[in-house]
């Protein structure tokens, strides 16, 4: 297995640890050509790509997102 760099952004490289290898595999590869063919720095083709993954895949952001009760909400 490749040894990967976890991503700059803090809130892109929780995302992206929710990914399987196939959807992180993907992401990796979108943020290496959006950095280079658009001469972007690192870290904004990172969100670039996270945004491109999501967008091709919604259905991993039923995952990816924890949601949390309300502290007011009535728990039935």
């Amino acid at each position: 297995m490749p040894t990967r760099n976890a991503p700059i952004d803090a809130i892109v490289a929780d995302m992206v640890n929710k990914f399987d290898e196939d959807l992180r595999e993907d992401f990796e590869e979108r943020a290496g050509i959006i950095e280079f063919e658009a001469k972007l720095p690192r870290a904004h083709a990172e969100c670039l790509a996270l945004l491109d993954v999501l967008r091709r895949h919604p259905d991993v952001l039923i995952n990816a997102v924890e949601v949390k009760p309300e502290s007011g909400d009535a728990q039935s």
